[in-house]
């Protein structure tokens, strides 16, 4: 099926090791490198030790780096629901991208190839859309690729990911909403939660932020972030 697409397979990886498990995630990245090359000789380090199966670049051209059959080195510390290991469950995608503090939006061309390459790969493998997440969703204590500029909801309307509309009430949230909120991100997936303190868990409230309602990153949950878990788990469970 990955023959359909017009996949280049120029530059290759070492940096990788044995599956250990079924693939069952995409997970997007990042690069944060302002070109292809600066990507590659990142994702090609010997010493850095990560990698990606497939790259792409601001043209929209994909490349693949790893052989799909491998476990590539992209989620590190990570995980989902009661899962670990995330590097022997997913197919890694790095985008060339600058990162999030430059403020840029994704190129178009990169984002029509991610969704053909997302498209293919999510029939190969049967995956979910509750497992095509960002490196944010897995690993919220650590990272925040591929960020707010992502395009969330355009992938959606291509089939790709859970999205529900925003459903804006800027109520805050009581302790009792607050602790069913947490127990939603738990729900969908979230790892890491702790108690119910908004001190222990702030990494995983902004990661959800990041993905489902930009405009609270780096804000307190309220009622908008409790109405959108509420919607997520909706489609989740539909």
């Amino acid at each position: 099926m990955l023959c359909q697409l017009n996949i280049s397979n120029r530059f290759k990886s070492l940096n990788f090791d044995e599956r250990k498990k079924k693939i069952s995630f995409i997970i997007y990245h990042y690069t944060e490198t302002s070109n292809l090359i600066e990507a590659v000789n990142l994702l090609t380090d010997k010493k850095r030790k990560v990698s990606s199966h497939f790259l792409i670049d601001t043209d929209g051209s994909i490349y693949n780096l790893v052989d799909i059959k491998k476990r590539a080195w992209h989620a590190g510390e990570s995980g989902w629901k009661n899962l670990q290991d995330i590097n022997s469950r997913s197919v890694g995608i790095e985008i060339v991208y600058p990162g999030e503090k430059k403020q840029m939006r994704y190129k178009t061309k990169q984002i029509k190839s991610l969704v053909e390459l997302t498209k293919v790969l999510k029939k190969k493998f049967k995956i979910l859309n509750s497992r095509i997440l960002g490196h944010s969703d897995i690993a919220p204590h650590r990272k925040i690729d591929p960020g707010i500029y992502f395009p969330w909801k355009k992938l959606n309307q291509n089939s790709i990911g859970l999205w529900a509309d925003d459903r804006i009430d800027e109520t805050n949230l009581d302790k009792n909403e607050f602790k069913n909120f947490l127990k939603n991100l738990e729900k969908l997936g979230y790892p890491y939660l702790k108690n119910n303190s908004l001190k222990f868990n702030a990494f995983v409230v902004n990661s959800f932020h990041r993905h489902h309602l930009t405009k609270r990153v780096g804000k307190k949950p309220n009622k908008s972030s409790l109405l959108k878990s509420i919607d997520l788990l909706k489609i989740n469970n539909s």
